[in-house]
């Protein structure tokens, strides 16, 4: 397991939830695992996650559809799971995530990968 942080600016809470999907999603598609388990408080990010129709954040949605594209591509056995953990569960692992990602204060630049409008 690996952990890393990238700024995202002013986002909404969708939008960071969508974000934190594609990195995840990015970073384990890099590796030759059989599956991908994904653990948010936000089955409607999950779900936009997969869904490359025109809405906010879409440029995290198309980034997350082409990384698996490429998963999937000639491997029927490779999976990915939403797993669906409400923030008031305070499961162990998820809550340390959550606390770690929005306990970091950086100062986002000129360019973050996501905005108030979305990306």
């Amino acid at each position: 397991m690996s952990s890393s942080k990238m700024p995202a600016g002013q986002a909404i809470a969708l939008n960071a939830e969508l974000f934190a999907i594609r990195l995840g999603v990015v970073k384990a598609t890099s590796f030759d695992v059989k599956r991908i388990i994904i653990i948010t408080d936000s089955l409607t990010a999950a779900r936009r996650a997969v869904d490359a129709s025109v809405h906010l954040g879409q440029a995290h949605s198309l980034a997350i559809v082409q990384a698996l594209r490429g998963f999937f591509t000639n491997c029927p056995d490779r999976s990915i799971h939403f797993w669906d953990c409400p923030s008031k569960a305070q499961w162990s692992l998820h809550f340390l995530a959550h606390e770690d990602a929005t306990s970091t204060k950086i100062a986002a630049g000129h360019h973050p990968a996501t905005s108030l409008l979305g990306t």
